[in-house]
């Protein structure tokens, strides 16, 4: 590849990159207006989801839907008060060690470790990133 060449890809790139900024603005647009219509057209079925029934013979589409989607988490502090609360404390609060790297770096300045040991606990990673400077 020569010089020339290189440069028509840096530009290829360049308004490809624009084109998708561009695209990916347009279609956020589309998602909140068809969200809108699911607002206002949409029907609750069974499970909580809410369905238009579109039969679209251009993209094959028969229905658009707003699935429910529902996660449960641990709310740390309830947990607590609850098992507390329930004298479960014991039973259900499991101590884990974790370590202390600014311990383990104190212990290194100290002389206990050695750069090898630094070196070989926290092993560098190497990443490359392609970056166009204006």
């Amino acid at each position: 590849m020569d010089k020339k060449e290189f440069i028509s890809y840096v530009r290829q790139n360049a308004t490809l990159k624009e084109e998708a900024e561009r695209l990916t603005t347009r279609q956020n647009d589309v998602k909140k207006r068809i969200q809108q219509g699911l607002d206002e057209l949409g029907e609750e079925d069974s499970r909580g989801h809410i369905v238009v029934e579109v039969d679209d013979d251009v993209t094959g589409i028969s229905k658009v839907i707003r699935q429910k989607r529902v996660t449960k988490s641990l709310d740390m502090e309830i947990a607590e008060q609850v098992l507390e609360a329930k004298g479960l404390s014991e039973r259900c609060v499991k101590m884990v060690p974790v370590l202390d790297e600014e311990e383990i770096m104190a212990a290194f300045y100290e002389g206990a470790l050695t750069e090898e040991d630094i070196d070989s606990m926290f092993p560098a990673k190497v990443t490359w990133a392609l970056v166009f400077n204006k």
